[in-house]
């Protein structure tokens, strides 16, 4: 990965480049922020934990951050246009988006009807990212103004990306799946529907019909993390963007979430993030 691009990365929150990701061919590699790539030529084959897709000029694929990617095959004149993004940016981006949204939307390739106007306004989206990155670096002191206006532009993708979707749901379609990818990808799916209703392994290993063994195998070959890390993770992501962007109370938040008392929601996300449900919205801190 470019040097300039990850330095970037932590400093401003967002960075962007173009790329041949020639460093990901046949090398497996974790990303550490949520990625958004868009194919701008030729064509390549590739796995996103576990999954195998194709990916063209035109189409725009979400990588959220701790997925791991994998390039089976280019071609010579393939090109993408790379936004990394911090998680702070994300969130906040996706604050308007369900879960079950989200789930449709992250780590499938989207590609619109291919007209001149759709692609302009792709075009338009990235070229104001780098207007924002020219910016920032000419006045540092507007960093949280900047960083606010590529929000926006995130925010106007995901809308983007989710009109294709409606308008076309065979785009998000896995492609030549094994087995133990299937069983990964019926998890989240079903994690993203259920996650506020019920945090067990065993109750999504019984709604798949495996064993949780089977289950925490399966989950830590394609992720590196076991069932119940996927599970909490989930779900502190999904309570930071409530504490973050939401009037609810915490109160609320227990019946939500369905946790016994609000004293038990309060260890829980503290144990995951060394914060307190008060510290966390009172500081607006991100924790990764």
């Amino acid at each position: 990965m470019n040097n300039i691009y990850l330095k970037k990365l932590p400093l401003h929150g967002f960075a962007t480049i173009k790329s041949s990701l020639q460093q990901f061919l046949q090398h497996p590699y974790q990303l550490q922020h949520t990625s958004i790539f868009y194919g701008l030529s030729g064509e390549a084959m590739f796995t996103i934990d576990g999954h195998k897709y194709h990916i063209s000029e035109g189409e725009i694929i979400i990588c959220p951050a701790a997925s791991t990617i994998l390039l089976l095959d280019i071609t010579s004149d393939f090109s993408i246009r790379l936004l990394g993004i911090s998680k702070q940016i994300w969130l906040a981006a996706r604050r308007n988006f369900s879960p079950e949204e989200m789930q449709k939307l992250e780590r499938f390739p989207h590609i619109g009807n291919e007209s001149e106007s759709e692609r302009e306004f792709v075009a338009n989206i990235f070229r104001q990212i780098d207007i924002i990155e020219q910016e920032i670096n000419k006045h540092p002191e507007d960093i949280e103004y900047c960083r606010n206006n590529v929000i926006l532009s995130v925010n106007a993708l995901l809308l983007y990306m989710q009109h294709i979707h409606n308008g076309n749901e065979q785009t998000n379609k896995p492609m030549n799946t094994e087995n133990k990818d299937r069983i990964f990808h019926d998890f989240r799916t079903l994690l993203a529907k259920k996650f506020r209703e019920d945090r067990s392994v065993q109750f999504y290993a019984d709604s798949l019909k495996i064993s949780t063994r089977h289950l925490n195998t399966i989950c830590q070959r394609i992720s590196g993390q076991n069932a119940k890390e996927i599970i909490d993770h989930y779900t502190v992501i999904e309570l930071q963007v409530s504490l973050m962007y939401s009037h609810k109370s915490f109160q609320e938040l227990v019946h939500e979430f369905h946790f016994p008392d609000q004293s038990y929601l309060n260890r829980y996300f503290k144990r995951h993030t060394g914060y307190s449900l008060s510290e966390f919205r009172t500081n607006g801190i991100m924790v990764d």
